[in-house]
């Protein structure tokens, strides 16, 4: 052996030290190559703000804030970055706010939750855009078309909760399922998909200036908000990105278990994902069937002041989940229920890094660009195998470590910029409207007595709301609103209270502490998901290199394993503790990235089927998690040596403009309309050479 090769010392290059200190300069310069995005509210936020978040603040029994003040300082602490600015807001704090719960217990302690994060956004970061330099788009307006459609949506969602998820597919595959519950409720599921086809936005006939205040939206922001797209049972509830119509409704990777490659046992159809020598099973817990929160006004009020309702039902022993002998009830994701009480508790990126250990189990190439691994282009291995870069450790590290950059991102947008409303705090200014504007049932709300304030809120609910459904001198403008009303109407007068045309919740605390626009859980899951779609392979080549389509990953022709059908959560019924997975064939398979794509809209439209989000909030925080991923595996590629090549494909989620801050020294410019990228070894974007 040659005398120097027995040296223990590293062969370093004798500029190691400058040369460190030129990649952090370069990744800094990325982010200063474009300038932040300008902000871009929609125009709702005036006194009395009965279009912005104000839960948490003091509302009177009609549910108006008892001083316009109180938002106003809660505006002002979401502008500063210092967090004694913010304190100065006036939480409520007196349990006598609350005077329909009588006595709390002992335990209860303080009755009311806290804001979340207000001032997270102004946090620097070290990985990827700053958080204030991506912007999201105007919200849906209030009195909007757009805004109607989606409210109709949430509202129609949360009649839907105890409807088999096996439902919601086009009828040859619900039928060749052979499940009664299913096949009985797709009838539901298409009558559902009828009324809201009617609705002007998804019909395509909404007019910009028409006297409902629209934002006047490009083409591909409209599309991938769905204006003009009809809703079918295929396609209702469901999110946007390639294959995401296809199949099952919930994505394989949130009831398939792990296996080996080319193991038949134990294999998908067991749900069970192993962690080490650890195996966690894709069961949630079971919440009780037919039950929701805050249909009656009294509720509802306590809630928007702040109520912790969640643990005041824990400590008075009014328990959420069903129970039996064991404990509490666990099963597969049967109902839109299970999927919404898998978002009321969860990690939020635990789905994402159970798909990631599912994809490494079955030895899933990884994209062609990455090094190291049997399918790439540039394959050094002849000796070495990936872990610490390109490897399992590196790839799980890093789709749990996007989470905290999107949640940065997402809190800049909702508390310093939109302050949205939530969709419980809308479905209360629909009962506003619909029960004459008295929601308490008193007369004072429009009497000659009111106050500037009265008078005020009065008229945003005539211009803004009434439109929408309330009977005047011509028909109301969304009739297939008004029929999704009336039904909520009758079932929330099913719960013994008085009949409201509030939004029943599934959570009993209703919506989090923080503003609706836009979502932490879509963007997680848009950051999370991009960084799947970028380290596997999502595209399937011939033996010439040539792309011949996407990669399956429900694939029929398969023989040797359990990957030739999907897997359908299924029970008799929605009370039924006994869900299993039923196999479905589906003959054209399932696409690898529509299933990840599928991922990142089950988790987000979860939070809307709820009732604390909805779809925009969904939508565009999807592609911010998108485009703070992107920042970050640019700045990934500056790291490893220039000899490795590396590079990453990445399918995106829409066709869109990539926002500027990231496209400092691409081929890509900030018009440009892309469908997929890839991202180089020197850390800028280009389009595919297929």
């Amino acid at each position: 052996m040659p005398e120097d090769m027995r040296s223990s010392t590293p062969i370093l290059p004798t500029d190691r030290h400058a040369t460190a200190k030129r990649v952090r300069e370069k990744v800094a310069d990325f982010h200063n190559a474009g300038a932040f995005e300008p902000e871009q509210p929609n125009g709702d936020e005036a006194a009395p703000y009965l279009f912005s978040f104000t839960k948490g603040l003091e509302h009177d029994a009609h549910g108006l804030l008892i001083d316009d003040a109180h938002f106003a300082a809660f505006r002002t602490g979401t502008l500063s970055a210092d967090p004694k600015i913010f304190e100065q807001v006036p939480l409520v704090n007196r349990k006598e706010v609350f005077p329909g719960h009588g006595a709390f217990p002992d335990a209860f302690g303080d009755p009311v939750r806290k804001w979340e994060s207000p001032t997270a956004g102004f946090c620097y970061v070290l990985q990827g855009p700053d958080p204030q330099a991506i912007k999201m788009p105007p919200a849906p307006a209030a009195g909007s078309d757009e805004l109607a459609a989606e409210m109709a949506e949430v509202y129609q969602m949360a009649l839907h909760r105890d409807l088999p998820v096996a439902a919601y597919m086009e009828e040859s595959l619900v039928d060749a399922l052979d499940d009664p519950f299913a096949s009985a409720s797709f009838g539901a599921v298409e009558a559902a998909s009828g009324t809201l086809s009617t609705l002007r936005w998804f019909a395509g006939k909404t007019e910009f200036g028409d006297g409902a205040p629209d934002v006047a939206l490009t083409p591909e922001v409209a599309a991938h908000r769905r204006c003009g797209q009809a809703q079918t049972p295929a396609s209702l509830f469901r999110g946007v990105g390639e294959g995401t119509q296809d199949g099952p409704f919930v994505s394989q990777f949130m009831v398939v278990g792990t296996r080996a490659p080319k193991a038949d046992r134990p294999g998908r159809a067991s749900g069970k994902v192993r962690y080490g020598n650890q195996v966690l099973p894709q069961i949630v817990r079971m919440a009780h069937p037919h039950v929701d929160y805050m249909t009656a006004w009294g509720d509802w009020l306590d809630v928007q002041n702040g109520l912790h309702a969640r643990r005041l039902n824990e400590l008075t022993g009014k328990s959420e989940f069903v129970t039996d002998a064991d404990g509490i009830v666990h099963r597969p994701i049967a109902t839109l229920r299970d999927l919404a009480t898998y978002v009321h508790d969860d990690a939020l990126y635990q789905a994402y890094l159970n798909a990631a250990l599912i994809l490494l189990s079955e030895g899933a190439e990884t994209d062609r660009g990455i090094p190291y691994h049997g399918s790439a282009h540039n394959l050094f291995g002849g000796n070495q195998a990936p872990f610490a870069v390109f490897g399992g450790p590196h790839l799980l590290t890093l789709v749990t470590e996007v989470s905290s950059r999107a949640l940065r991102a997402v809190r800049a947008n909702k508390f310093s910029i939109h302050r949205r409303l939530r969709p419980e705090a809308l479905g209360g200014l629909f009962h506003m409207v619909l029960s004459g504007y008295t929601p308490n049932g008193a007369d004072e709300f429009g009497g000659d007595d009111d106050t500037d304030l009265r008078r005020t809120a009065r008229a945003q609910l005539a211009d803004k709301i009434a439109p929408y459904t309330h009977p005047t001198d011509k028909p109301p403008r969304e009739p297939g609103l008004y029929k999704i009303l009336e039904k909520v109407r009758e079932h929330n007068g099913a719960t013994g209270h008085a009949p409201s045309w509030l939004l029943p919740m599934a959570f009993p605390e209703g919506s989090p502490m923080h503003p609706a626009y836009g979502a932490g859980h879509a963007t997680v899951a848009g950051a999370c998901v991009t960084v799947l779609k970028a380290f596997f392979e999502m595209n399937a080549y011939d033996d010439s290199g040539k792309k011949t389509g996407r990669k399956l990953f429900v694939d029929p022709a398969d023989t040797e394993t359990d990957a030739n059908v999907a897997y359908v959560p299924v029970a008799a019924n929605a009370q039924d503790p006994h869900a299993r997975l039923k196999a479905l064939e589906i003959p054209c398979g399932l696409t690898l990235v529509g299933e990840l794509n599928k991922l990142a809209w089950n988790i987000s439209n979860a939070r809307n089927i709820a009732g604390v989000h909805y779809y925009t909030d969904y939508i565009e925080s999807l592609l911010l998690g998108e485009a703070i991923t992107i920042g970050i595996l640019r700045e990934q590629m500056c790291t490893y040596d220039p000899e490795e090549k590396v590079s990453m494909t990445l399918p995106l989620f829409v066709p869109r403009r990539l926002p500027a801050v990231l496209l400092g020294g691409s081929d890509i410019k900030p018009d440009d309309v892309v469908e997929e990228i890839v991202i180089r070894s020197d850390g800028t974007l280009a389009l595919p050479q297929h």
